[in-house]
């Protein structure tokens, strides 16, 4: 459905909410829901947002501290799963669109290999039950779901952003190796929604994620390294060293292994293959050297 339309965007004090709402304001009034203003800890929220004008809600609010929520198992329920579906009902009722954003941590983490959208669903954390919770509450309203994971992109620091900053420190890195997912790029991913938004939410699941083979964080850290000496901002690369998911100290709740999804279902939507996640870490790291060097 193409044509200027008024979106509400959630959480654009995140990562992703920010990459949406800067993308979409191009083109779209955006209405910026941010997090300090709008906490869907709190149920009233909702009834709040009810009162708002608006063609179509991005919902990427959420608690995605996996602690936080093995800790506060209600907190993660009204964000992650009640709030979720009342929009989604909200929506059905006025006759808007919704588009709400998922984990790659709905799985169960037993298969290696890329997964598609028909993959069994078996979370081991409460995040990942309370998120699946969510997308069959939005998918029962008539929704649109996309399951993102592993994140990154200029809005805020992630864990490229944490390699590139330990290395020209010269302090040592550590990555866990047995664990693997597809990254994803925010700028990347806040496209695909605009092509989404203008060619009609379609109603199901949907994996999204850049192209390329599974891979750790481990991997991740190796791509970003070899990016850095391609540069010239390293004469020699640090090494690397290899962790395994249950020696990470501070991962307290549970964590599925294999999460790897398969962006084809989207390439169809959209129209085009994302782009292989080497590529966008790649230009992300360039742009992250860059801006510090202008400081």
């Amino acid at each position: 459905m193409s044509g200027r339309r008024r979106v509400a965007v959630t959480g654009t004090s995140g990562r992703v909410g920010r990459a949406v709402a800067g993308r979409l304001a191009g083109c779209h009034e955006v209405i910026e829901l941010p997090r300090a203003a709008w906490d869907f800890a709190d149920p009233a929220t909702v009834d709040r947002i009810s009162e708002l004008d608006f063609d179509l809600l991005v919902h990427p609010a959420a608690l995605t501290s996996l602690e936080l929520c093995e800790d506060d198992p209600d907190l993660a329920r009204r964000v992650n799963a009640e709030a979720p579906s009342r929009l989604a009902e909200l929506c059905r009722v006025r006759g808007a669109g919704m588009l709400h954003f998922s984990t790659d941590y709905v799985l169960d983490g037993s298969r290696p290999g890329l997964l598609d959208e028909s993959a069994p669903v078996g979370p081991v954390s409460v995040y990942g039950r309370t998120k699946l919770d969510g997308e069959r509450g939005v998918l029962a309203q008539g929704g649109c779901v996309l399951r993102v994971a592993w994140v990154f992109g200029p809005e805020r620091p992630a864990f490229p952003d944490q390699v590139v900053a330990k290395a020209l420190a010269g302090d040592p890195i550590s990555a866990v190796a047995d664990k693997t997912s597809v990254p994803c790029f925010s700028t990347d991913l806040a496209g695909w929604v605009e092509d989404l938004i203008d060619r009609g939410l379609p109603h199901e699941v949907l994996h999204a994620c850049n192209g390329g083979e599974p891979v750790s964080w481990l991997g991740m850290a190796e791509v970003v390294l070899d990016e850095m000496r391609a540069r010239g901002v390293l004469d020699e690369l640090p090494a690397i060293l290899p962790q395994q998911l249950d020696e990470v100290p501070f991962f307290r709740a549970p964590r599925p292994r294999h999460t790897a999804m398969s962006p084809a279902r989207l390439a169809g939507r959209i129209g085009r293959a994302p782009r292989p996640w080497p590529e966008a870490l790649r230009a992300h790291v360039g742009h992250l050297l860059e801006s510090r060097l202008c400081r």
